[in-house]
């Protein structure tokens, strides 16, 4: 229990301070390093040839030059970033040993003074050991991670149901798990006492050897305890998203807004399982070191006295990271980002013209319908006016929709204006206006991507290269596609703009479009779908979106070939088939009978 006490009086001294500072490290240093590996994923990726990664060729992907570099700088990068991570714990458990506060600045700029120190050292090695000892502490969360992020939860479903995959997986945490203990005390003999790498696994080694059955008990313990209050948390949380589903979501909605919710809560469990499992562990270490290493205690602490603590140095520091990370979300969050949306959603789902079926087709009214069913794109149709202005419709005469028997490309975009094409669909639409391209983008950003299908109005016609032009002035790359029918004037869009993505609409499976260089993924006609069509395109780096699928049976078949993208004029149905839970249905039942 004495050992339990000091571990608590440990943590509990900057508790506060502790948590702020993980925080705020984690929410500025993610977006930084999901920058970094989107563009070497990119990069990666257009040396390799592909405009996917799939299941089918992920580990062709993974053997290529460019692909291995990519991986030993986020090695590097992930070690330099937990390294400073675990030296800003070790000086606010220093600073606590001597019941004195560290706030935030201090731990980072401690952090990265002592990770500095190491390299002055030469104690790299120390960085492969931290790094390991993360990986060994995380483990359940970034499994939990890992299995939600596509396609290496394939890869980590198929390991694990090879004959002895997880005997074989379990064997490599029980060899982990051998090898660090000798050396758990290594951060702190060679953070905190500035020992050489060889001294302090000596010194590591005699301490574990001596309150070996303490360290292996208070590990245990600890870490069964944390887990038992994070299953807890979950059921809470599942419980209480479901309940305010259930008040706040009007019934249509309701399952597919408890799917979308219960995802958010997973991933924000994850992350506060990653932060505590790490100032736990790390904190219960510390305590068996100070209450062993009295020596420690005798001297100055190594962080005071060096002219950071607090101090506007360290201010400074935290306020550039502080930035860059800020800016970084907010480039996430109201630019997108291509990887954030392809690695966490197994299908995603169009709007088929908007949601054209609950307010009129390629209109605001659609496109923000679309927002509130939760669909991931809306798909719209872009003509251009006579005047060269983009605009949305889909068929070239305007007869259907408003009533007037001219083109589009025959009318200035004043005229265009002035068309009503809300009353075609519902007199509570009624004066619904025909909208700029741009004026759909600007309420799109950060809210819903767009599909951008050019119809194809002739060559003489600049639009490939006007709605490229936009997409880059707005900076939606990460939300815009562009398909069409015209193989050309995909090839003028990339040609414009290369980082662009861009589909053929194709009504039939025939010929091989996989290896076009102008193609980042088909748009096929549902009924031509098959598993195996599928699959070949995936193994050429390319996605398939499906259209238009508006059955029950089409969309679970859609489902089961392993599409991308499901076009459907019904987003809701098509994301409660996608992603139905039979717990998060059961628990909405329940509730639902609760509440009656």
């Amino acid at each position: 229990m004495g050992l339990i006490k000091k571990t608590a009086g440990a943590i509990r001294v900057n508790l506060v301070d502790i948590l702020i500072f993980e925080l705020l490290y984690r929410i500025f240093v993610f977006p930084v390093f999901l920058f970094a590996l989107e563009q070497g994923l990119r990069l990666a990726m257009e040396a390799a040839g592909f405009s996917y990664i799939t299941e089918e060729n992920l580990a062709g992907f993974l053997i290529r030059p460019a692909t291995l570099l990519l991986l030993l700088f986020l090695i590097l990068a992930g070690l330099a970033v937990t390294a400073v991570e675990a030296g800003a714990l070790l000086t606010a458990f220093e600073g606590a040993a001597y019941s004195r506060r560290v706030m935030p600045p201090g731990m980072l700029a401690g952090g990265i003074r002592k990770s500095a120190d190491e390299l002055k050292k030469r104690n790299k090695g120390l960085f492969l050991l931290i790094g390991a000892g993360g990986l060994f502490i995380q483990v359940i969360p970034l499994y939990l991670l890992l299995s939600r992020i596509k396609p290496v939860n394939f890869v980590v479903e198929e390991l694990f149901s090879l004959r002895g995959g997880r005997w074989g997986a379990g064997l490599f945490l029980v060899f982990l798990a051998v090898w660090l203990a000798a050396r758990a005390y290594m951060p702190q003999y060679s953070m905190i006492e500035q020992k050489a790498y060889g001294d302090s696994r000596w010194k590591s080694f005699c301490l574990f050897r001596k309150r070996w059955r303490r360290t292996l008990l208070l590990f245990l313990a600890g870490n069964l305890g944390l887990a038992a209050v994070m299953a807890f948390a979950y059921f809470l949380g599942e419980f209480f998203t479901a309940a305010a589903v259930m008040l706040l979501v009007r019934q249509p909605l309701q399952l597919a807004a408890q799917s979308r919710a219960s995802g958010v809560v997973e991933l924000a469990l994850i992350f506060a399982y990653s932060i505590f499992t790490a100032v736990l562990n790390l904190g219960m270490l510390t305590a068996v070191y100070y209450q062993n290493e009295e020596s420690a205690k005798e001297r100055q602490p190594y962080f005071v006295g060096k002219g950071w603590r607090d101090g506007g140095r360290a201010a400074a520091l935290c306020g550039v990271v502080a930035a860059a990370g800020a800016a970084f979300l907010f480039n996430l969050a109201f630019n997108g980002s291509r990887l954030r949306d392809d690695a966490f959603l197994e299908i995603q789902i169009t709007a088929h013209r908007g949601s054209s079926k609950s307010a009129p087709e390629n209109t605001m009214a659609a496109i923000e319908m679309a927002v509130e069913e939760m669909a991931d794109f809306a798909e719209v149709d872009v003509q251009e006016s006579r005047d060269g202005e983009l605009v949305l419709c889909h068929d070239r005469n305007l007869k259907r929709v408003a009533g007037t028997d001219r083109r589009v490309e025959d009318l200035t975009l004043e005229e265009l204006l002035k068309l009503d094409v809300g009353s075609s669909f519902s007199a509570a639409y009624a004066g619904e206006k025909i909208p700029l391209l741009s004026e759909v983008m600007e309420y799109a950003k950060g809210k819903i991507n767009l599909n951008l299908e050019l119809k194809n109005i002739g060559k003489d016609t600049d639009m490939p290269e006007k709605a490229a032009a936009l997409i880059r002035e707005m900076e939606m790359e990460e939300q815009c596609v562009i398909t069409s029918t015209s193989m050309e004037y995909l090839k003028r869009v990339k040609e414009a703009a290369p980082d662009i993505r861009t589909g053929y609409i194709i009504a039939a499976a025939y010929g091989n479009y996989f290896e076009n260089e102008y193609l980042d993924f088909i748009s096929i006609r549902s009924s031509f779908v098959t598993a195996a069509m599928t699959e070949r395109a995936h193994e050429a780096g390319k996605a398939v979106h499906a259209w238009t699928v508006n059955t029950k049976s089409e969309m679970e078949e859609m489902k089961m070939a392993g599409v991308d993208n499901i076009i459907t004029d019904y987003p809701v149905e098509a994301r409660e088939i996608c992603y139905r839970e039979e717990a998060a249905e059961g628990l909405l039942e329940r509730l639902r009978l609760l509440l009656q």
